[in-house]
């Protein structure tokens, strides 16, 4: 998690409940990480979907980067 913070990627999440994504936090910022960088990190990833299944997980992932990445890509039409 160290390395993908320190990236200046636009996006960061983190595949897993918010509970563990606490206790890593908390873990992190005793490890000298900067607090606001750890607190942009999305958790967990995905959509909320309501998704239970590895499968269905996967899907809200998917389609939460698919937002992600296409944030701002779309102008209006005049």
């Amino acid at each position: 998690m160290r390395t993908a913070i320190a990236t200046e990627a636009e996006y960061h999440a983190f595949v897993g409940s918010r509970r563990k994504m606490a206790a890593l936090r908390g873990k992190l910022i005793e490890q000298g990480i900067d607090a606001s960088a750890v607190d942009r990190v999305k958790a967990p990833a995905g959509l909320d979907l309501g998704a239970i299944t590895p499968e269905e997980i996967a899907m809200s992932i998917l389609a939460e980067m698919m937002v992600e990445r296409r944030r701002g890509q779309r102008g209006t039409r005049g």
